[in-house]
């Protein structure tokens, strides 16, 4: 179908979505409801915040790019910090660029669900990491031996694959004692992969640099945590102290993780930036000779002050405040829903055109995403930058393991988009591009489909995904375990959002806030499970919720549930009777001169059913023809229940009327009109219809942020 017809379609049909369920109509201009007040380090009733991460695993590097031969060369101290129970003398890396090395790296092959690369691939698409050479240092004062682990070197395959080489392994001649530090000595060269293929690379002039030196995994739960890179998984490592010297050619604009520290010429012609910041996983850069600079100051009262640093495309230009605006909306709103951001500064930065770096996450710094032509209505930039930004708070300073258990970091945050996005632009209208190609991470071409004055209820865009796809996969998978890639986003980013909607409705905003929070500083800095979260929400609330996490966490049942109705006019009594003195009498019905479906009272047997596996306490609202309202409530557990009536005619009747059940797969069935008033009867008949052709259709081309 051409885009232009769609949007005809959509418009014609904007006023008969407004009675379906989950479509709402757009309220005028107005400010948005006030946040909560934001909580400060020592909030009453809840956990205090630490003032720093363990800081066991810390990095001093010197890097210089040559961007004419995508070169990088390299050479980092880590000081690193046995902080387990055991002596260790075994220590791997990760070398994520070597995912890029061959067609038979773990990746290439698409083990895990991912469709394997292209294979007409170009050659400019490869790169690698190649380590020169690793040497012990001993404590981290200016004394003790030099052990060379360079003869140790050698590669971990867990998943069977010899071929690929994203995870090194050194040992030492002496383990490590528990509480000792060291230091290791690496030096490495690299080939920059083209941006088209990773997270990371070049475009034109254009470099973002991520995932790009060798990195010490995380020891955690008794043994080394450190995954080859699966298609689909993403990053776990520990905390510490960056400080990072930045060489390039005169010319370049630079943005990194951290504080610009020290800016210095070299005599070859070049340029070193120092970068510098405490408290963080990892480290990233861009840099570029097109890039425009703006500034401005994230300053609400209750909230540490933030300098934003947005480094954008020129063509982006008009984009400057609304990605500025947008960051400060997520500092805020994450801020006060969990904790404050604790850092002086955050980069934001604008991905060029044709790089896969668009919509990602770096400590203090990420990258958004936009088109050109971007209304204001398609919420891009925005959206994807409240996202990317929203990721400071969950990935960046409570850092749950990413490879194992995604949706503690995209779950939370798509969550938190979504409910910051509804707080901050408000029900404005909604708008996606349709029929159009995927533009990399963060962006799609095509034409804005907009349907102005409708807004699709939040979160109902994960829907389409949960209800035909959502029983494949029980959500807690290792990422790389999941059938497809369509799974890994649907339980990393969808469901999870959903599942935590869905317990914001049960529990309320109030107390959906405080557990927030509390697992947000109790969390921080410390690396939280699953079992971690659930332990929160039992504490906060003083109830075991392991029910409602068993059958959303932990299982692929989907949740539906419908309502069914049925009003026949009360029976005349006709037949047989008993009468005076005991005797039978034949009693004829009676006249009414109305005709009988109009005739009162009414029985009603109303019934919910439930449909999925999943069972939830659900609510009733029945609607009678006379106003009177009446409120219903049902624990969920058969498959039906049924309510009577008698009395006026029931003209409607919801399940679930708050939408507290953001999981319910099927909105359309959780209401049920009388077919009185025709209109609206067939008002709602058609926009079902439409609603689902736009979710089964429309959506297959959304991007996942």
């Amino acid at each position: 179908m051409r885009t232009e017809t769609a949007g005809v379609a959509i418009a014609a049909v904007a006023a008969a979505l407004l009675a379906f369920p989950g479509a709402q109509a757009a309220a005028p201009p107005h400010a948005s409801p006030p946040l909560p007040p934001v909580a400060g380090r020592d909030a009453p009733g809840l956990p205090p915040l630490p003032e720093a991460s363990p800081r066991n695993a810390s990095y001093t590097i010197e890097a210089r790019l040559d961007p004419e031969k995508h070169a990088l060369t390299g050479t980092l101290v880590l000081e690193w910090r046995n902080t387990s129970e055991q002596a260790l003398s075994s220590f791997p890396f990760h070398l994520y660029w070597n995912a890029f090395r061959s067609n038979l790296s773990t990746m290439a092959r698409g083990e895990g669900g991912r469709a394997p690369q292209d294979r007409k691939r170009e050659e400019r698409t490869y790169g690698w990491i190649e380590v020169k050479g690793v040497r012990l240092l001993g404590g981290a004062g200016p004394g003790g031996t030099i052990q060379d682990l360079t003869p140790t070197i050698r590669y971990l395959n867990e998943d069977g694959n010899p071929d690929d080489r994203t995870v090194m392994e050194v040992r030492s001649e002496k383990p490590v004692a528990p509480g000792q530090t060291v230091r290791f000595r690496v030096e490495w060269n690299s080939l920059v992969p083209h941006g088209s293929i990773g997270r990371a690379g070049w475009v034109h002039d254009y470099h973002f640099v991520a995932q790009w030196f060798p990195k010490i995994g995380v020891f955690w739960k008794g043994a080394w945590n450190c995954h080859p890179f699966y298609p689909w998984s993403e990053f776990f490592s520990d905390f510490g102290v960056y400080d990072v010297k930045l060489t390039l050619p005169r010319g370049f604009v630079v943005g990194a993780t951290g504080r610009l520290e020290s800016k210095a010429d070299d005599p070859d012609g070049a340029e070193t930036f120092r970068f510098v910041q405490e408290d963080v996983h990892d480290f990233a850069w861009t840099a570029s000779r097109r890039f425009l600079e703006r500034r401005s100051r994230f300053e609400d009262p209750g909230y540490p002050p933030v300098d934003v640093r947005l480094l954008l495309q020129p063509e982006h230009a008009h984009l400057a405040e609304r990605y500025l605006g947008a960051a400060k909306a997520a500092l805020r709103a994450y801020g006060t829903w969990s904790a404050p951001y604790p850092y002086p500064q955050i980069t934001v930065v604008d991905p060029a055109y044709g790089s896969a770096s668009g919509g990602m996450e770096y400590p203090t710094l990420f990258t958004g995403g936009a088109s050109v032509f971007a209304p204001p209505e398609l919420q891009s930039p925005e959206g994807v930058t409240i996202h990317e930004a929203g990721h400071q708070f969950w990935y960046g300073l409570v850092a749950n393991n990413e490879f194992e258990e995604a949706w503690l970091d995209e779950g939370f945050n798509t969550y938190m988009t979504s409910k910051t996005i509804d707080h901050v632009l408000g029900p404005g209208g909604w708008a996606r591009r349709y029929f159009g190609a995927d533009a990399g991470r963060g962006g799609r071409v095509g034409w804005p489909v907009v349907a102005p004055g409708v807004r699709i209820a939040r979160g109902s865009e994960s829907l389409v995904g949960l209800r035909e796809d959502g029983e494949a996969d029980a959500m807690a998978r290792k990422a790389w375990t999941y059938r497809d890639g369509g799974s890994y986003r649907l339980n990393s980013y969808g469901k999870p959002a959903l599942v935590l909607q869905t317990l914001e409705g049960l529990l309320g905003e109030e107390t959906m806030v405080k557990v927030l929070r509390t697992y947000a500083r109790r969390f921080r800095f410390a690396h939280p499970t699953t079992e971690d979260f659930i332990a929160t929400v039992n504490d906060v609330t003083g109830r075991d919720w392991r029910f409602f996490f068993d059958q959303t966490f932990f299982s692929s049942d989907l949740c539906d549930y419908g309502v069914e109705v049925k009003s026949e006019p009360v029976r005349r009594p006709a037949g047989w009777f008993e009468g005076k003195d005991r005797r039978l009498e034949l009693r004829a019905p009676e006249k009414d001169a109305r005709p009988r479906d109009e005739a009162g009272p009414f029985e009603s047997r109303v019934t919910v059913v439930r449909h999925g596996g999943v069972v939830l306490p659900v609510e009733l609202q029945v609607e009678f023809a006379d106003g009177r309202r009446v409120r219903e409530t049902w624990d969920g557990r058969d498959r039906w229940t049924r309510f009577r009536y008698e009395g006026a005619k029931v003209v409607r009747a919801v399940v679930d009327p708050d939408r507290k059940i953001a999981i319910d797969v099927r909105p359309s069935n959780n209401e049920w009109l009388s077919d009185e008033g025709p209109a609206r009867r067939a008002a709602t008949k058609w926009a079902a219809r439409y609603l689902f052709w736009l979710q089964s259709l429309l959506e297959l081309h959304a991007v996942v942020g």
